[in-house]
């Protein structure tokens, strides 16, 4: 009877474990924090964080939706930034896409995602460090032509 109940239990663990490595964040994959987890993970890296709930563009139209604005100034070195966008509707997308294409300067990173079934409608723009610091994670597929 002992010998089953140590099988079984062994079982148990081993399908256990499997699964609780199934669960863990995919390395390998393309991943954007909610704002709150971006904020902190942000914050923690000495950015100042600042997220708006109000958007509204320089010919006073409300666009539904929010904007999270870290920066990081340190002496000698340059600026590094991230302003990242999320979306209600893709509508909004473009306008800002082409705003931080005009203003941004010296940026790694200028994605536009509208309509995504996972993350949304989503416009960011901003520095390496910035990015790699927010937990935002991107896979690159390259395609053989």
């Amino acid at each position: 009877m002992k010998k089953k109940f140590i099988i079984i239990l062994a079982c148990l663990m081993a399908i256990l474990t499997l699964t609780l490595t199934a669960c863990g964040d995919d390395k390998n994959g393309t991943y954007y924090p909610t704002n709150e987890e971006m904020k902190t993970n942000l914050e923690n890296n000495g950015y100042v964080v600042i997220l708006y709930q109000d958007l509204s563009d320089s010919n006073g139209n409300r666009h539904y939706g929010t904007l999270l604005f870290a920066n990081k100034e340190r002496e000698g070195e340059p600026k590094e930034y991230l302003w990242f966008y999320r979306f209600d509707s893709a509508t909004s997308c473009e306008y800002y896409y082409n705003s931080l294409e005009q203003n941004c300067e010296n940026y790694n990173s200028l994605v536009k995602i509208e309509n995504d079934e996972k993350f949304g409608n989503i416009v960011y723009c901003g520095t390496e460090n910035a990015i790699s610091a927010s937990g935002i994670k991107v896979v690159e597929v390259k395609v053989k032509v």
